[in-house]
């Protein structure tokens, strides 16, 4: 324990009740600030979350010597970067700084970056990005602390990606709507944070078709303008809230986020215990606090996301039986089940697969309580603090730091809802 270290106080027990507005995702805002650096107009990104990573993401471009500033929610870039070089601690801090490789390639024709940090969640290797941006002409160099890509002239090129990852189609799409000629994105992903990007560049006068398939299509152009754009609401954030109202019963609605952006999780939670109703851009959650085991197997949407593993874990150490959850995404994303084993959950994580015998099961006893645990990454975090929520007593949750890169004020979000959570700083 660190002096001046912030915590979470959870006192936990008490049923959810209100209403809670989604902000801006943080999966799409992230690209969609790098997206700024694309034209000389100025590009407005509204509804922006106070959370760290746009604080970084922000930085970060104001490093590359571009003109970003922040009024409120609204974020809003103004100028292209004017140098290339990524070489910056902030690097280290976020997965997202790898948005740089397609913008400043597609904009400078160069761009050397440190290999990306974020979360220890997995290797998360840039291999489909680089794959990408070869084909359209770059050529690509290692260096002992990241990568450099150059390419004279940027082309069309028709690319089919070996998985269908978030990072490197957005990163291709984005390169590839200031690319001479046609290109084709085969096995892309279809999350509704590529819907977002791709509709903020067809705004800015990009030429794409088929977001939210497998296959897209862009037709290059010579330049793009500005606009001004609100981005999809956070529904990561969203199915933390699902998550948290099937532990701890009572009634939630959330704004900003439709059932048909989380129809897997809610697969997931729903039971005659906890009804989920609405649909289009709202949803209300009604519980009892009374968990069903779940079998689930993290992949690619619209199948059940990564980021809501850690969340129906939680869900699952409350249920009535034997859950099993199997990660497919990333290999280390498992680390909050040696801080759910100090609550006195039976869990036990044998390679990709969590096997957890929920507390409300009638063939084995077990009891759950209050402890105090630290989150080693922004997900597992959400998982720890869903857990706090639904047991009786007084747990810590360490490792804010993890939870604010995703988590806009989340002590507040769950003040509202009736929940007694507060932020402390070890003096």
């Amino acid at each position: 324990m660190k002096n001046n270290e912030t915590y979470l106080e959870i006192i936990g027990g008490r049923s959810l009740h209100g209403r809670v507005c989604m902000h801006g995702a943080k999966n799409a805002v992230l690209p969609l600030i790098a997206a700024g650096i694309l034209t000389k107009e100025t590009v407005t990104i509204k509804d922006c979350p106070y959370i760290s990573d746009v604080d970084v993401m922000i930085a970060l471009i104001k490093s590359l010597g571009a003109d970003v500033t922040r009024d409120g929610r609204n974020v809003s870039v103004r100028s292209r970067a004017t140098h290339a070089s990524v070489k910056d601690a902030l690097c280290k801090d976020m997965r997202s700084s790898m948005f740089m490789l397609g913008a400043l390639v597609a904009t400078l024709k160069e761009v050397e970056l440190d290999y990306p940090g974020g979360c220890r969640i997995g290797a998360r290797p840039l291999d489909i990005h680089l794959d990408g941006l070869r084909r359209m002409g770059a050529t690509i160099e290692y260096t002992d602390t990241g990568v450099k890509c150059a390419a004279k002239e940027l082309h069309g090129a028709n690319i089919v990606m070996k998985y269908p990852s978030v990072g490197a189609t957005e990163n291709l799409l984005m390169c590839a709507t200031l690319a001479k000629g046609e290109t084709t994105l085969v096995n892309c992903a279809r999350e509704p944070e590529i819907v977002s990007l791709a509709s903020c560049l067809r705004a800015m006068g990009a030429r794409i078709t088929g977001d939210g398939t497998s296959v897209m299509h862009i037709s290059g152009v010579d330049e793009l303008g500005g606009c001004e754009f609100t981005p999809i609401g956070d529904r990561i954030v969203a199915a933390t809230l699902v998550c948290a109202a099937n532990i701890c019963g009572g009634e939630v609605e959330i704004d900003g986020v439709g059932r048909n952006m989380l129809g897997a999780v809610c697969d997931a939670v729903e039971s005659k215990y906890c009804k989920i109703s609405g649909d289009g851009n709202s949803m209300r959650i009604s519980s009892f606090g009374k968990p069903k085991a779940v079998n689930v197997t993290t992949a690619p949407y619209p199948l059940f996301p990564t980021d809501v593993q850690p969340q129906i874990f939680a869900c699952s150490l409350f249920s009535d039986g034997v859950s099993t959850i199997k990660e497919t995404v990333f290999e280390n994303r498992f680390a909050h089940a040696k801080e759910f084993i100090k609550l006195g959950a039976d869990c036990k994580v044998e390679s990709n697969v969590a096997y957890v015998q929920g507390a409300r099961s009638k063939t084995k006893a077990i009891k759950l309580s209050a402890c105090d645990m630290t989150a080693s990454d922004l997900r597992g975090g959400a998982g720890l603090i869903l857990a706090a929520l639904g047991i009786n007593g007084k747990s810590r949750v360490y490792g804010t730091e993890f939870i604010d890169r995703g988590y806009e004020s989340v002590e507040d979000m769950f003040c509202s809802l009736g929940g007694n959570v507060i932020r402390k700083t070890v003096r």
